[in-house]
Parts: structure tokens; C-alpha cells; sequence
């Protein structure tokens, strides 16, 4: 924790330094023009004792580029930024945009500062994914928040450090949080990542170059993102990915995933429920609970 609150600026850093305890038990840090300091987790914690001006805010955002907002210009356009040790700012505030897409941002007026952490996922979710050792391709669902990214993040280290050949299309840096280039949390031994490239683009050059055994990927959702999934699929890749939704039939009414579930692509379709990282339910390839 103390890595994490050396890339704040002051007075944030001061400000937060009392909190360390409750900073172990958080996930986020919601930071906001004239509000307090949330520190988000299982509870909720105030820090009134800063207000942030549009200034402090300005000079939080460069500490977090490390004084060279030039180099983050394309992950800020996407709206986070990827902190060593793998932590993500989400950004938010007053957008210049060009045909559509965002150039910079003008004025900052929320980050939300999500703490990375390296946790054990329940052997139900091992299972799922590999059984006898064959591997199997799964699904993770649940709503925001409820640990999809972090178990796909241990299963792809746990299988690599296993024996398995893993690739991870890492399109916004949430998998491995790499910065330049090198993964800032354990993805396993044998598992090589692409990162920053577009999802689709990248699972096709993964599987085409690197010779997977296994794909990972995050938030699925459009139709290219299908495609490429089911090209590696026909190649003899396993894929493992998650999506948005609170139930199965919440994530079968997605057009993209509809299309993978109907064409048989997952062995197993795992939801998380309301407690971070736990399972509620595992679905087999017909949509049986098993």
C-alpha cells in the first residue's frame, strides 16, 4: 500500500496516509471535484478533511503520468490510466473530441482509483476451466465490480504456472496491467500478453503467433469481439472471457454473446453473485445448472 500512496501528490497523499488500514480493506478510491475522498469497499469510508480544487486535481493527474501526460495520451483518450503495480485510475471530466472520439481531457473532474491485488479464486472456478487437465473454454458473467477481471487474472496464472501455454488480449490494460511493456501483476510463467491492442485484432495475432493453448480476454461484447473468439475456437484454442450481466439470461439477450452461446462455444458458463470472487452458479454447454 505504501507503492500506491507514493504516486499521490500532496496533500492527497498526507490526507490518506491515517486511512492505510482502511485503504487494505478498500477497492476503489473515488476522488471528486469538492468532495471527500470515498474509499470504497464492503463499507465506505469519508475523508472530509480534503475537498479537492480543480488544481489539486490537474496536479493528481500529472503525478499519476509521472509528470509526462504525453506519454498516457492514448490510454487517457479511453478514459484510465495504468499505474505500476497494476492499479487503475479511471478518469472523467470535460472531453475534447474529434470525429467522435475523445482527444484529451480539459479539465478532470473525477478519478476513481482502483487497487490491484493478487487473490485466490474457489477451486469450483478451476474446475470449471480444467477438468482431468483438459482444458475447457468458460464464460465468467457477473454486473460491474464483483471480481470477473481479477478471477480470469488467477485462473490464466494458475494454469500457466501449471503447464499451459496462456495469451492474454489485454485491450485496456485491466488483465496484466503492463507498464512498458511488462505485466505489473502475476499472469504465470507461460503466458505471453498483448496489450493495448484492439480485442479482436489482438486475439487473432495471439493465436496466430503465439500458439496458445489458452486465450484470455475481458468484457466481451461486440461482434468482432465474436468472430476472433470463434476463429480461435475453430483453431483448436480454448478461450477464456467474461461479460456483463446478473444473470444467464441477462447475458444470453446480448447479441454478441447470444451468438457464441448458440454456437456452442463455452463448455461452461460460471456467475458470480453478490460477494466479491464467489460463485453462484455454473451452467453447462446447454445452459444446465452443474
Amino acid at each position: 500500500m505504501d507503492k500506491l500512496l507514493s504516486q499521490f501528490c500532496e496533500p492527497f497523499s498526507s490526507v490518506l496516509t491515517p486511512y492505510e488500514k482502511e485503504l487494505l480493506r478498500a477497492r476503489e478510491v473515488r476522488i471528486r471535484i469538492g468532495q471527500p475522498l470515498l474509499l470504497c469497499g464492503n463499507a465506505e469510508t469519508a475523508v472530509p478533511s480534503l475537498l479537492p480544487d480543480p488544481r489539486q486535481m490537474s496536479a493528481l493527474l500529472l503525478a499519476f503520468c509521472g509528470q509526462a501526460l504525453y506519454a498516457h495520451e492514448e490510454q487517457l483518450r479511453q478514459g484510465y490510466l495504468t499505474l505500476p503495480g497494476g492499479h487503475r485510475v479511471g478518469v472523467c471530466g470535460q472531453a475534447v473530441v474529434q470525429e467522435g472520439r475523445p482527444l484529451r481531457f480539459t479539465q478532470v473532474q473525477g478519478m476513481n482509483v482502483r487497487i490491484a491485488r493478487q487473490m485466490s479464486c474457489e477451486r469450483r472456478a478451476l474446475d470449471a476451466v480444467c477438468a482431468g487437465g483438459a482444458l475447457r473454454s468458460v464464460l465468467i458473467v457477473s454486473p460491474p465490480g464483483l471480481g470477473k477481471t481479477t478471477m480470469l487474472r488467477e485462473l490464466a496464472r494458475v494454469l500457466s504456472t501449471q503447464g499451459a501455454q496462456v495469451a492474454i488480449a489485454d485491450e485496456r490494460g485491466e488483465l496484466a496491467a503492463c507498464v512498458q511493456g511488462v505485466p505489473q501483476l502475476d499472469v504465470g510463467p507461460r503466458t505471453d500478453v498483448m496489450d493495448g491492442a484492439p480485442r479482436a485484432e489482438a486475439i487473432r495475432l495471439l493465436v496466430r503467433a503465439m500458439s496458445p493453448e489458452l486465450v484470455v480476454c475481458d468484457e466481451i461484447g461486440s461482434e468482432r469481439d465474436a468472430d476472433a473468439l470463434l476463429d480461435a475456437r475453430r483453431c483448436g484454442v480454448h478461450v477464456l472471457c467474461s461479460a456483463h450481466g446478473a444473470s444467464y439470461s441477462d447475458v444470453k439477450s446480448r447479441p454478441a454473446v447470444r451468438q457464441l452461446l448458440r454456437e456452442g462455444m463455452f463448455d461452461r458458463v460460471v456467475l458470480l453473485g453478490r460477494e466479491v470472487g464467489r460463485i453462484l452458479a455454473i451452467y453447462d454447454r446447454e445452459g444446465r445448472p452443474c
